[in-house]
């Protein structure tokens, strides 16, 4: 199946963009291999309503809304390369598994590297940070530390101090201050080391004091450093994303890159700050910058497209009248031949269930369904014409959870494993070839949910497609279904309720 758009990083942007993509109706794949770069920090701060929250928990909560959103799946992996061909991304995972898509959102975000000075790992994410905007409250008015072998030092010292006054710089041997820079800063109170780190001391991650190789020391309670910051992924650059002169990758206000179809937020597009809720925020910009991409895509189509719609409609002048087409669906007699009541019974379907209709027509399955469930029910069809009839029904009925969907299975915009029970009634001996359709239906089946496949037996002397009862149990096989239910509500009709199994029978 091809997905609308593959997010690469599971933080807080890529996280937010998965939202704002499921509530946009978006089939959606997060990708997150759970390495984030603040899992050494234990509280998270400057997110409203979240104040305080361990990193971790917040992940979780964003993880669990998405379950909201049938869209979108989360798979726990690392993507190691995407490829793109035309206007088609090809996703591929640590673990040797392949996805395509049409759009991609990198949100892998930055990793750091740490200057190298003895025991600074004990104490980062505990007593020393990097963004005063994130832990500055925590520490304020203590005796605090900056440390930084570059120009960045000034900066950070400066700002800083708008916890505390009573703050030290420590350049480690790395960087010479400009004379009147250190005029300024010590104008200020605050004492300057030049001298090279020999380590850091303390006790349960909280500094106590620093040590010099000269052998003098300053006691110091925690601080700030600037850590080198690099992209966590080079995705980016491989698909020719261009890159500012931070590291960053250059972006429009809604994410787009100079790669069409790539878009990039949170770090891995920001660098700085580095905030989770301005992350969050430019998740959600990426993903309505995606969104509008696919809306006007939509109502774009090419010469070839609207050649091809030509040709189906064409098709369907040929093929007989709509009127009588319709007449046939919601005929009293295909209710008497085997009712969707009846279908409906013979399946385990519960009030949270999603469900899917294969060749749904007017909704002679999809209606009834929709009343069975909370979940969503999608009807699919080649017609649009017939989809409308069963969107109005839906409305008539004010079902709110009918989503008609034009095109074939292979056209589905559905995740896999993403669906409870779907539904084929006398339209399969229709497709060619089956035993790809029934691959496609086995696909976006969860685990251990059912197939109910509704057909017209086949008849001696009969001029009309018709696949037997036999071929098609043979059929389900093959495709990974085991058939536990068989029966013939007349003769010529033949109802097999299937159940999608653990591994494929082959």
């Amino acid at each position: 199946m091809i997905l609308d758009c593959a997010v690469i990083g599971g933080g807080p942007a890529g996280l937010n963009a998965s939202l704002v993509l499921g509530r946009s109706r978006r089939t959606t794949v997060l990708f997150d291999d759970d390495n984030p770069r603040n899992s050494v920090t234990t509280e998270s701060h400057g997110f409203l309503t979240r104040d305080g929250m361990n990193p971790a928990e917040l992940r979780g909560i964003g993880r669990n809304e998405l379950t909201n959103y049938p869209d979108v799946k989360i798979e726990k992996q690392r993507v190691k390369n995407v490829m793109k061909e035309k206007r088609m991304f090809t996703i591929e995972t640590d673990t040797g598994e392949v996805f395509r898509a049409k759009k991609v959102v990198l949100a892998s975000g930055l990793k750091e590297k740490l200057p190298d000075i003895n025991n600074l790992k004990q104490f980062y994410g505990t007593s020393l940070f990097s963004c005063p905007f994130c832990d500055g409250w925590e520490l304020k008015d203590l005796p605090l530390v900056v440390i930084a072998g570059n120009s960045r030092a000034l900066h950070m010292a400066k700002l800083v101090y708008n916890w505390t006054s009573n703050l030290v710089i420590c350049t480690n041997g790395s960087f010479n201050i400009p004379t009147h820079e250190m005029k300024t800063l010590k104008e200020k109170g605050m004492d300057i080391y030049e001298q090279k780190i020999s380590s850091l001391n303390g006790e349960n991650g909280y500094l106590k004091h620093i040590t010099f190789e000269d052998g003098s020391s300053v006691a110091r309670e925690g601080g700030f450093i600037i850590p080198e910051m690099e992209q966590a992924s080079h995705i980016g650059e491989n698909l020719g994303c261009e890159l500012t002169d931070q590291g960053a990758i250059k972006t429009d206000d809604f994410g787009r890159t100079n790669v069409e179809g790539v878009y990039a937020c949170g770090d891995t597009s920001l660098i700085a700050p580095s905030q989770l809720i301005i992350a969050a925020a430019e998740g959600s910009k990426a993903a309505i910058g995606v969104n509008a991409a696919m809306v006007e895509e939509a109502f774009k189509k090419t010469d070839h497209e609207k050649e091809k719609d030509m040709n189906k409609n064409c098709k369907q002048d040929h093929t007989g009248n709509l009127r009588k087409k319709v007449e046939y669906l919601d005929s009293d007699e295909r209710k008497e031949q085997f009712s969707p009541e009846s279908l409906l019974e013979l399946l385990p379907i519960k009030n949270t269930d999603d469900i899917l209709d294969v060749g749904a027509g007017t909704g002679f399955l999809t209606i009834p369904a929709a009343k069975k469930t909370d979940g969503m029910v999608y009807a699919l069809d080649i017609d649009p014409k017939i989809l409308q009839i069963a969107n109005s029904k839906a409305s008539t009925e004010n079902l709110e959870n009918v989503r008609t969907i034009q095109g074939e299975m292979k056209d589905l915009p559905l995740a896999d494993d993403s669906i409870d029970i779907v539904m084929a009634s006398l339209v399969l001996h229709e497709i060619k070839p089956l035993s790809e359709t029934l691959q496609l239906i086995h696909q976006v089946i969860k685990e251990n949910g059912y197939f109910a496949c509704v057909e017209l037996e086949e008849q001696p002397n009969q001029n009309h497609p018709r696949i037997s009862s036999i071929i098609m149990e043979k059929e389900l096989n093959k495709a990974g279904f085991k058939v536990s239910k068989k029966l013939h509500p007349t003769e010529s009709i033949y109802v097999l309720i299937a159940q999608k199994q653990n591994i494929s029978i082959e």
